[in-house]
């Protein structure tokens, strides 16, 4: 990594609490998600008031009140689980991932479908930008990007096979204070469709910051763009806890 772009890296993760995160293992977020890709996938209000655990050491998650008022899931990247308020299996998923080929945009999702992308995507999120350090991630640096007279530094990071994230090649937008502006991507499991992530409202939390306002619109390759209507997902975090 060439020493400026090492900086830079440096320069976010202190931004973000650096060393403080190195002292927890879990993190836990209380979350409302909604946005015009649940309607579109038939799970209209999934994700409305519910609760993200996390690990910090590897890419586990659950979420509590996922689809229905006691409903728990399980994800890992190779499975996924839901379970009923009394434990009762519900449904699970072998390979997730795998499941998506040849979707688009518009595929209908099962229940297990939306347990991984919203597992493996909140996750990343909660992760960033932690998850660069993360041995086998490459990270480059890109020319500054100029966001309506805001300038922001960006890196690109390519994450290694077996990262489960939404696309390979992901790029990020910092502003002068370290703290992510914006997040471009191209989720595979939408038929690699082009995506930004929007992130605002910065709060502290146990000395770690974290966005709690997230919008993710369609991102326009061709100028790199974003328009605002419609919200695809959008993520208000009511509270975040670590252990």
């Amino acid at each position: 990594m060439k020493t400026s772009t090492q900086q830079l890296v440096n320069k976010v993760i202190a931004a973000n609490g650096g060393a403080n995160a190195t002292e927890y293992k879990t993190v836990r977020l209380h979350t409302n998600i909604g946005g015009v890709v649940w309607d579109i996938k038939g799970h209209t209000g999934a994700l409305a008031d519910v609760e993200f655990t996390g690990s910090l050491t590897e890419q586990k998650a659950s979420w509590k009140n996922i689809f229905k008022r006691g409903y728990i899931s399980t994800f890992e990247p190779g499975k996924v689980e839901l379970l009923d308020e009394n434990g009762g299996l519900k449904g699970e998923l072998i390979n997730p991932k795998d499941s998506f080929k040849g979707y688009t945009v518009e595929t209908p999702w099962s229940a297990e479908q939306v347990i991984y992308f919203s597992s493996y995507a909140t996750w990343n999120y909660a992760t960033t930008p932690f998850n660069f350090l993360v041995p086998g991630v490459e990270v480059n640096q890109l020319e500054d990007w100029d966001e309506k007279g805001e300038i922001l530094q960006r890196l690109e990071v390519i994450y290694p096979d077996g990262f489960t994230t939404h696309s390979k090649r992901q790029v990020f937008y910092f502003d002068a204070n370290g703290l992510l502006k914006r997040h471009d991507y191209w989720p595979v499991v939408l038929g690699g469709s082009s995506a930004t992530q929007i992130i605002e409202d910065y709060k502290d939390f146990q000395g770690i910051k974290t966005g709690t306002k997230r919008r993710i619109y369609i991102l326009n390759d061709t100028d790199n763009s974003y328009q605002t209507d419609p919200i695809l997902v959008s993520i208000d975090i009511l509270d975040v806890s670590f252990e």
